[in-house]
């Protein structure tokens, strides 16, 4: 069987960043002088942090070697060893930033998707060819759905077919749109019971396994969410991804934007409040929370299962920077004949 293993190159021909790319990006407008101005009018609105921290992330900007998720991982270690709140919070801000980043890109590349759909065309040959298309991800976008889309074929993401509605209000509260959402709960996860294409069915099976722009946790649970577009075109996929950042948010629920890192308060069809919880890697309760790590694991495992049928793995974009990624590729390789 053959299968594919996605890192952030492969996304790049559609105007996806590859993490060098990102920092740059990052660098382009966060430095000593603009995080400084930034975290004044965050203490202005009761936020902020100590001159101490602002300074500590003012070395870790002017490092010729900056990497925001090494900076991730470091706050991540500092909230661990010491408690304190602040790292906390840079954790999640820096998270949003980046999610916002990769969203933008995601939503203003439309041209460029219809540019660079034609060099994808090989995929859908093999997609007929393996039945079903096993696609391993790394990345966040919805690329891979965006070309399925295009080429007419079939996906199947381990999300089953139950939905969730959600509303999108105007201001004074009336409902003027709704979208849906496929459920995919805690105990199917955990017992790897996602429902994808049986073998001899054609189509694509897309394994994300680092959670993704499309893909929320549902409230406080440990259920996950993916947005499902109205038709099976990529300009429904990038609308939807558009609506649920811009229009589901009900602004009576967070009034300040830093009171709500990476949540999308919203008012379901019983006027009950609810909160989506974004899945990149990614959210502030991932220092608070142990299930991320968890689900992590989980999605790694299941990873790991269904490499266990594949003859052929050809990885596109991927620079073996992940260990644990890694080690179940060692672990393939090393059971491979």
């Amino acid at each position: 069987m053959l299968a594919f293993l996605l890192g952030a190159g492969a996304s790049r021909e559609l105007g996806m960043p590859i993490r060098a790319e990102l920092n740059a990006e990052l660098l382009g407008w966060l430095n000593p002088a603009s995080l400084r101005k930034i975290n004044d009018s965050w203490r202005a609105r009761g936020y902020g942090y100590s001159d101490d921290i602002i300074a500590h992330v003012v070395e870790a900007l002017d490092a010729p070697d900056f990497d925001y998720e090494n900076l991730l991982a470091r706050w991540e270690d500092r909230f661990a060893a010491t408690g304190d709140a602040s790292y906390h919070r840079l954790y999640a801000w820096l998270a949003q930033v980046v999610s916002q980043a990769l969203f933008r890109r995601q939503v203003s590349n439309r041209q460029v998707y219809v540019d660079g759909f034609p060099y994808f065309s090989g995929l859908a040959a093999l997609a007929r060819q393996h039945t079903p298309l096993w696609i391993f991800s790394l990345n966040h976008d919805v690329v891979v759905e965006c070309l399925a889309a295009h080429f007419g074929l079939p996906i199947a993401c381990g999300f089953s077919q139950r939905t969730i509605t959600l509303p999108c209000r105007k201001a004074p509260g009336d409902i003027v749109a709704t979208m849906q959402a496929h459920v995919l709960s805690e105990a199917e996860l955990a017992e790897a019971a996602l429902p994808f294409f049986p073998s001899g069915t054609p189509g694509i099976n897309l394994l994300k396994i680092r959670g993704a722009l499309d893909i929320f946790a549902l409230d406080n649970t440990h259920d996950l969410i993916k947005l499902a577009p109205r038709s099976a075109d990529f300009d429904a996929i990038i609308d939807v991804l558009q609506i649920a950042n811009e229009g589901l948010l009900d602004n009576l629920l967070a009034p300040d934007p830093l009171s709500i890192t990476n949540q999308i308060p919203w008012i379901d069809e019983q006027g009950n409040r609810r909160v989506l919880r974004r899945t990149l890697m990614a959210s502030e309760t991932q220092l608070t929370d142990p299930y991320p790590h968890l689900m992590q694991r989980r999605f790694l495992e299941y990873f790991r299962i269904h490499l266990g049928s594949v003859e052929r793995l050809v990885a596109i974009g991927y620079g073996m920077g992940q260990d644990d990624v890694n080690e179940v590729l060692q672990d393939w390789l090393a059971g491979a004949p």
